[in-house]
């Protein structure tokens, strides 16, 4: 090959490299704009206010926590201690983020938490909220506890609710 052809291959390859890694810069900023959608859908159905929380799977958080200068992290990501299911991982534009790793990996979950019961999208009204057995000592020695909870669940408002997906190679859907 000679020498200009060459170049010429280069030229385009890095060409094809650069804007790769724009688009996929833009495609994680895109999510900023979906998240900003949805809370103007909740405000526009409720007109009480915007999303103050957004509650995602693995694939959604990846995708949030590299949203430099829009996410926070918080104080206890990464501060030594073990974390064991849904936990929150920072705020992004003053909105708790809540990273679940029970949820599908591309779905989130926006929704508004109001100051009382009238501004409120979901009521947990639990009726026995921890009953403990007394320890029995079963006929082969074995020591044996129950427990038993129970709540009440109720969606209130679902208009303060907004879910969206992500996909795409990008998000690793």
């Amino acid at each position: 090959m000679s020498h200009p052809l060459m170049m010429k291959i280069v030229l385009i390859i890095v060409l094809i490299i650069i804007s790769y890694q724009v688009t996929e810069c833009w495609k994680k900023w895109e999510i900023v704009d979906r998240f900003e959608e949805g809370s103007n859908n909740i405000f526009a159905a409720t007109l009480r206010g915007e999303a103050t929380f957004i509650l995602c799977g693995n694939s959604v958080a990846r995708v949030i926590k590299q949203l430099t200068g829009s996410f926070k992290r918080s104080g206890a990501l990464g501060a030594g201690k073990v974390a064991t299911g849904p936990r929150n991982i920072g705020t992004l534009d003053d909105r708790i983020v809540i990273q679940d790793p029970f949820m599908d990996d591309e779905t989130y979950v926006m929704g508004h938490k109001g100051s009382n019961i009238l501004y409120a999208g979901f009521a947990y009204a639990p009726y026995i909220p921890l009953f403990a057995t007394p320890t029995l000592v079963t006929a082969d020695l074995y020591a044996q506890k129950g427990f038993l909870s129970s709540a009440g669940f109720k969606v209130i408002n679902p208009a303060l609710f907004a879910l969206g997906t992500i996909s795409g190679t990008y998000f690793g859907g």
